[in-house]
């Protein structure tokens, strides 16, 4: 019996003898299998041994969570092999704040600036951010990033445009008087101010441009300088006249409505007896009234006949006008006309 069992204790210490070295040899073999990983995590390195064959596989393997910002050295669908090192690069946690309002929470990859920040607000809010620091700063964990909105308006102020009196010296009207034969009128101007407001506070004004909306007319005052009577009277005795005519009147224009000429003709506004048209010349029948003759009508003042017409015939006399509209109103009516002595 104990022959038998010592037999047996011999023959299970030669199969431990020629188990054990195959259970090294087998736990040698499953380490070669596996690929030597250095995971570095900021300052930290780890060392890993996986039988993952990729890194997102590494990292389901070893549990290794990353953030929706992290930043890795290799693609997750990277290969692995025998002492890669990879690289994390955590997400940077900062604060903006808007206007010296609250300061809230941002996440952002690691390595953006404070530009790469301040282009995404501006997008984001569709708003102009400026920033009092360096924006090509890189953002670190903690940072607080203080933005100024700033936009531009435009105030736009009227102001009046003076007009100028142009003095007009003219034997049409008597010495000693001032007619105003045409009133001014001013003219308008828009002048525009861009207002730059940065956090919605007024920050300065600068001028951007002004606008003509109208320009301005400018008044003519005839000075006069005949010696002619007395214009409030005619029957009073410094009224000299050599008779008077009861006439039928209308009124002219320069335009080509009335005389046939454009503008741009070279006698345009040009009277028969070579004058320039103003206010006091008249057209007549010259077998009537000779050129030259100075005269009074009644309700229109000192005149010259200066001009003839083709519908002016017998004791018929056109008024020149500035404005057509002014000739129209005027239509045709009967009125009388003195006929001057010639002081020359």
């Amino acid at each position: 019996m104990k022959r038998t069992k010592a037999r047996i204790g011999a023959a299970l210490a030669v199969i431990a003898v020629i188990i054990f070295p195959l259970g090294v040899i087998n736990f040698i073999a499953a380490e070669s299998d596996l690929t030597h990983v250095f995971f570095h995590d900021g300052d930290e390195i780890l060392e890993f041994r996986v039988a993952a064959e990729t890194v997102g596989g590494f990292l389901n393997e070893t549990g290794i969570e990353t953030g929706q910002h992290d930043r890795l050295s290799h693609n997750r669908s990277a290969g692995l092999w025998d002492g890669i090192e990879i690289v994390r690069e955590r997400e940077v946690a900062f604060y903006v704040s808007k206007n010296g309002g609250d300061a809230i929470q941002k996440i952002a990859m690691p390595g953006r600036t404070v530009e790469d920040v301040q282009r995404q607000l501006q997008h984001e809010h569709s708003t102009a951010l400026v920033f009092a620091g360096d924006t090509s700063t890189v953002i670190e964990n903690g940072d607080v990033l203080s933005f100024d909105t700033f936009h531009v308006r435009h105030e736009r102020e009227l102001f009046p445009l003076p007009y100028q009196t142009l003095r007009n010296h003219t034997s049409s009207v008597s010495q000693g008087r001032e007619r105003l034969r045409i009133p001014g009128e001013y003219g308008e101007k828009a002048v525009t101010t861009a207002v730059l407001y940065v956090a919605n506070l007024e920050e300065s004004r600068d001028y951007a441009g002004t606008e003509i909306l109208r320009e301005p007319v400018d008044a003519i005052l005839d000075i006069g300088t005949g010696w002619l009577g007395a214009l409030a009277d005619v029957t009073a005795d410094d009224f000299h006249y050599y008779r008077r005519i009861r006439m039928e009147a209308t009124a002219y224009t320069s335009g080509y409505s009335c005389t046939g000429k454009h503008p741009c003709d070279p006698w345009y506004g040009i009277t028969a007896s070579g004058r320039r048209v103003e206010h006091g010349i008249v057209a007549v029948d010259r077998n009537v009234i000779p050129l030259g003759t100075r005269l009074y009508v009644e309700n229109h003042g000192f005149s010259i006949a200066a001009d003839v017409g083709g519908a002016i015939r017998g004791n018929k006399i056109d008024l020149f006008m500035y404005d057509i509209e002014d000739a129209i109103q005027f239509g045709r009516r009967h009125l009388y006309v003195w006929i001057l002595d010639d002081i020359n």
